[in-house]
């Protein structure tokens, strides 16, 4: 494509000596290894620069001679940025005070149409993996060939994978996004749910995705490493209504949330289409919840209209994940009866409180992704709702993330748990003696055990049999960070394993 038309209308842009029409395009990236002949390379400071360290944000400026003798022939970046002498007959340089801000407009236009005619976007804290997959789950349902995109990776209704998740980023890099979703409009498939991280806001990655439906779950304490405050957290998420969604678009809001009239006000300024879901819902309104057996019995009143129905799934963090994916689909043209008639279908989602194995005392052990305070808070009250006997959680916290979280997991975990046994998560370049520490400020009691599969075989064997065991923080993870090095290992294989052995040595004794 000619770089002039790539442009087109685009303003806040300016070019060097070489004019725009006289280049031509042959792709587009901001990791500068990746460039080819005729690229487009967007140099700024963002998690992508090197896709193999995706996570770690680097300058990108620092790398255009890179980019170049790959055979980039033209730069997006800074306006005060110089490309060296023996480029500039042959390179077009393009300034802009935010390159990241029209790259995905570049990518959407260079990568063209199609692309799917219903993309919703969901942010928040926790829940987002929980309501794209049900998101799917119910287009599916509604016959519907659907995909969600984000932690667990691109999955499509068929169980196929349209893009392989990736360790670090639950939103792919710009490029590849867009390529990924003229994929997707080729095997026509129309629905979409992707998550909307803070991290993939704040570099733009979402900005020039056609997309019509916003989703906010809620806001609770994680990455202040990164944004430092809550307030500063909330107004990245917020740029999702704000800047990326169209307006008078669908925005679909948790009325429970603190930060609820914030974000509606938000919508309203931007004259969005607002449903909102929760205890406090006025669109979708959850009426009561009852635990049963098989998960939990729902009474709702959907526009205007009672519905009563089945989650098979344990928590109410469940249920609001439901919900908001309920509304969700209703945006998208679902009829509310069908959606609603649908929920029953909804099955666990990989990592997020999955019952994966039973003791030999006959209880169950758990597995969730849970690593903030309210994710802990959330995944134990799910627990305590099916355990009559004592709970145990077993977890640790993460190395070079917020530090201040560490603490208030801790407590929490104590004040929701019978036993609490603290361990090493991803310690990364950071003591893991000195985390685990910090996590027992909070949790003075709490029997410490450094090496995770070591604590879980510790929670195990001390379990009865109305008891039940959380191990938080993994989920579907299938590695652990350890000195800057990604070491295999999954909590779901440990747990399976550790029963199976305590099975195996209680046959031999009798």
């Amino acid at each position: 494509m000619r770089l002039d038309l790539l442009l087109k209308d685009l303003s806040g842009v300016s070019s060097g000596v070489i004019a725009f029409s006289e280049t031509e395009i042959a792709g587009i990236t901001s990791d500068p290894e990746l460039c080819q002949p005729g690229f487009l390379y967007v140099a700024a400071e963002c998690e992508t620069v090197d896709s193999t360290r995706y996570g770690v944000r680097l300058d990108g400026r620092r790398f255009i001679e890179r980019a170049l003798q790959r055979g980039a022939t033209a730069v997006l970046s800074t306006q005060e940025v110089r490309i060296p002498f023996e480029y500039l007959k042959t390179v077009c340089l393009i300034s802009h005070s935010q390159p990241l801000s029209i790259m995905g407009t570049l990518c959407s236009r260079f990568y063209g149409q199609p692309r799917p005619e219903n993309i919703a976007l969901v942010t928040g804290t926790n829940g987002k993996t929980s309501t794209v997959s049900f998101c799917r789950m119910l287009w599916s349902a509604a016959g519907h060939p659907s995909c969600s995109v984000g932690n667990l990776g691109g999955v499509c209704s068929d169980g196929s994978l349209v893009w392989d998740r990736d360790p670090t980023l639950s939103v792919p890099e710009t490029a590849a996004l867009h390529k990924m979703l003229n994929r997707l409009a080729h095997k026509s498939i129309n629905h979409v749910a992707m998550e909307a991280t803070s991290h993939a806001l704040h570099d733009y990655r979402l900005h020039g995705v056609p997309a019509a439906i916003g989703a906010f779950t809620n806001l609770t304490r994680d990455h202040l490493d990164f944004h430092l405050t809550m307030e500063e957290y909330f107004r990245v998420k917020m740029t999702l209504f704000s800047e990326v969604l169209p307006e008078g678009s669908y925005a679909v809001l948790n009325a429970d949330s603190p930060w609820f009239q914030q974000a509606r006000e938000i919508c309203r300024q931007r004259r969005h289409k607002v449903l909102t879901f929760g205890h406090d819902g006025t669109d979708i309104r959850l009426l009561e919840a009852t635990s049963q057996s098989s998960g939990q019995k729902l009474s709702l009143e959907v526009l205007g209209n009672r519905y009563d129905c089945e989650l098979n799934l344990f928590g109410l963090f469940q249920v609001s994940n439901a919900l908001c994916s309920l509304g969700v689909v209703i945006a998208s043209g679902v009829p509310a009866a069908q959606a609603v008639a649908d929920i029953n279908l909804l099955t666990e989602v990989e990592g997020r409180l999955n019952i994966v194995a039973v003791a030999p005392s006959g209880a169950r052990i758990v597995v969730d992704y849970a690593h903030s305070p309210d994710g802990i808070r959330a995944a134990l009250e799910a627990c305590r709702s099916f355990t009559t006997g004592k709970l145990t959680i077993v977890f640790g916290c993460n190395g070079e993330r917020d530090a201040g979280k560490r603490q208030e997991m801790g407590a929490m975990a104590t004040n929701l748990a019978d036993l609490v046994i603290v361990t090493d998560g991803h310690p990364r370049t950071e003591d893991p003696a000195k985390i685990r520490q910090e996590v027992l400020i909070g949790a003075p009691s709490a029997t410490e055990i450094a090496d995770r599969a070591r604590a879980i075989e510790f929670g195990i064997t001390a379990l009865g049999s109305e008891d039940t065991l959380l191990v938080a923080g993994m989920g579907h993870e299938t590695f652990q960070s350890v000195g800057g090095k990604r070491l295999p290992y999954s909590d779901t294989d440990t747990v399976r394993k550790t029963v199976a052995q305590l099975k195996d040595q209680s046959i031999r004794s009798d």
